[in-house]
C-alpha cells in the first residue's frame, strides 16, 4: 500500500495546464479546479512518493509564484508494475548490505 495525499496547488492561471500535466505525470488524479482572478487552485490526489520532488518542479513551472499544501488522504494499492520495481530495489539493497 502507498499513502495518497490530498494536494492543493495555488498558481498563476496561465500555468494551470503545465501544472495539471505535471500532476497527471505523477499518477495524480485532478479532483477540482477553481479560477480565482489571476490565480487558480488545483486540487488533486497524488501518491506521496510522487510528491517528494514536487516543490522545485512547481517553482520552475510557475517562476516561483506557485504554492502547495498537502495532507494524508488514504492508502491505495501500489500498481503492479511499480511494486515489482520497488521489490527488486529492496532486494538489491538488502544484498548490498549483507555483503558489507
Amino acid at each position: 500500500l502507498e499513502p495518497i495525499m490530498n494536494a492543493e496547488v495555488t498558481l498563476p492561471t496561465d500555468q494551470t495546464g503545465a501544472v495539471i500535466g505535471d500532476l497527471n505525470g505523477r499518477r495524480g488524479r485532478i479532483v477540482g479546479m477553481e479560477p480565482a482572478g489571476e490565480t487558480a487552485v488545483v486540487r488533486a490526489q497524488v501518491p506521496m512518493a510522487e510528491m517528494l520532488n514536487f516543490e522545485p518542479a512547481l517553482r520552475s513551472m510557475t517562476g516561483g509564484r506557485g504554492a502547495y499544501s498537502m495532507e494524508f488522504s488514504h492508502y491505495e494499492e501500489v500498481p503492479a508494475f511499480l511494486a515489482e520495481k520497488v521489490i527488486a530495489a529492496a532486494k538489491a539493497e538488502k544484498e548490498k548490505a549483507e555483503k558489507h
